[in-house]
């Protein structure tokens, strides 16, 4: 059965903070972590300004009517030139598929929609910043090093 990847809508609220909860848990030891007692209004908040607003895409793919794998797409406008030149660039983050989807190519086809939708929203670039064992991942669909890009890094 193959996932169906589509945006996220108002009605995929729940699933998704409950699916933030489990990516980031799953590189902490839960019962160790002191947990944000405002994490859901938060985040719940967060996914339904992001759903509803034009500055966020938020990918979703689904099987059997649950979410077992997303991805987050910010765009940014960029400064106007005075030269024809991409508008945007775009911060993809908060790629997840559930473990025991993992290795089926779904994670892929998220991204893959995400560049497709990028192309088309006349996105110059996509960032994204990989854990170590995603590096991969991310090349195979087509992300390399920046030559050029540094990073300031707030204390």
């Amino acid at each position: 059965m193959a996932a169906s990847i589509r945006l996220a809508s108002l009605d995929d609220v729940e699933q998704l903070v409950e699916l933030r909860r489990a990516f980031t848990f799953e590189d902490f030891d839960a019962d160790a972590a002191i947990g944000r007692p405002d994490y859901e209004n938060d985040c719940r908040a967060f996914l339904t300004d992001a759903i509803t607003g034009d500055r966020w895409h938020i990918w979703v793919a689904e099987l059997a009517g649950h979410i077992v794998s997303h991805a987050f797409v910010a765009l940014v406008d960029k400064v106007p030139r005075p030269i024809r030149e991409n508008a945007r660039i775009a911060y993809l983050t908060n790629v997840y598929t559930q473990p025991e989807f993992r290795g089926q190519s779904i994670g892929a086809e998220i991204i893959r929609c995400a560049q497709t939708a990028a192309r088309e929203a006349g996105v110059e670039l996509i960032i994204v910043w990989p854990s170590d064992r995603s590096i991969e991942f991310y090349e195979r669909e087509g992300f390399g090093k920046p030559q050029d890009a540094l990073i300031w890094k707030a204390d």
